[in-house]
């Protein structure tokens, strides 16, 4: 990962930009108790006709990848929006339950660069924490409908790591095996930022309470992480646990060490200098956890909005290492 410091990002204007995630319709078909974005009703979305005509101006704007994120196999025209984007040569990654991803499987392969799945743990701690019927088997079927088609596809897996999971590491990269993904990372849970997951008026004691893995128990998170470090060091070795031990111990032990107030994290991020979040209702933010710019359909273009008065003055002042909401974020870009 790039050592770059906040220095040497540009302060105000942004010239381009290489990534866009893609939020592009309400809801979400999941009742993950760890995101309120299922509490959304669903419907409101970005339309095929605005994708069509917005997507020249992303490539124009240096973007080469958009990643879609809610869960976009809801929206009634994903195709028809993944194909304008693909017409203009951007590299679509797509993010997903996998809850409908057996109905989706043949275009999944067809449009999509590479499908980044949710993965809980073994099926009982998957199931429980998606709250939703058979949740870890329609997971399964849809990796083997995407397989079976496109046997060579790259599907990896992504675990938010928390109290309700974080003693299953090693059973997490075997089931992640056993349904086949080609690979798994993982991450901490955000559990304080209202802005992230939709959770506006619902982190409370409780709720931080039931994810938070407390100073108690950090010895044993520790003794986990160490655990799957060696005993799976074939799989650190081959790339199949995408994050490099040292990595591991980051952005797991160090990242629930200092929200427990035990030091402090050392922060390398140019998201809001690289990438941008637009949503379905055309709200454009600098990154997931932070504010919004403004509103896409109130300027002539994404970069207009991104650099408007109020967008250039908050990266002037914004601090990647002080700030609250990058302290606790769990995902450092650098672009």
């Amino acid at each position: 990962m790039s050592t770059r410091t906040l220095t040497e990002f540009p302060a105000a204007n942004v010239a381009s930009l290489s990534k866009l995630m893609l939020w592009m319709n309400s809801g979400c078909n999941a009742r993950c108790r760890m995101c309120d974005i299922w509490r959304e009703k669903p419907g409101t979305t970005l339309t095929v006709e605005e994708i069509r005509s917005w997507a020249p101006e992303w490539r124009e704007a240096g973007i080469t990848t958009v990643v879609m994120c809610g869960e976009s196999l809801m929206h009634p025209d994903v195709w028809p929006v993944v194909a304008a984007i693909k017409e203009e040569r951007i590299r679509v990654e797509l993010l997903s339950n996998g809850l409908l991803l057996h109905r989706h499987a043949e275009n999944v392969g067809k449009y999509c660069d590479v499908l980044r799945v949710s993965l809980d743990g073994p099926e009982p701690v998957h199931e429980r924490m998606r709250n939703v019927s058979k949740a870890y088997e329609r997971l399964r079927r849809g990796i083997a409908a995407l397989h079976e088609r496109y046997p060579d596809y790259p599907v990896h897996a992504r675990c938010a790591v928390h109290k309700q999971n974080f003693r299953h590491l090693a059973a997490t990269v075997e089931t992640a095996k056993e349904l086949g993904v080609h690979g798994i990372t993982f991450s901490g849970t955000d559990m304080h930022n209202e802005e992230a997951f939709r959770r506006f008026e619902t982190i409370d004691q409780k709720y931080i309470e039931s994810l938070m893995i407390g100073s108690e128990e950090l010895p044993v998170l520790e003794e986990e992480v160490e655990r799957l470090i060696v005993t799976r060091a074939e799989d650190f070795a081959s790339g199949f646990i995408g994050d490099a031990p040292d990595r591991l111990r980051d952005i797991l032990v160090t990242y629930y060490r200092s929200l427990n107030g035990i030091g402090r994290r050392s922060i390398r991020c140019n998201a809001p200098w690289t990438s941008a979040i637009l949503e379905y209702d055309g709200t454009v933010r600098p990154c997931f956890p932070m504010p919004a710019y403004g509103n896409r359909n109130d300027h002539t273009s994404l970069l207009e909005a991104v650099n408007s008065p109020g967008a250039t003055e908050f990266r002037r002042t914004l601090d990647v290492t002080t700030n609250e909401a990058c302290l606790r974020c769990v995902d450092q870009s650098v672009n």
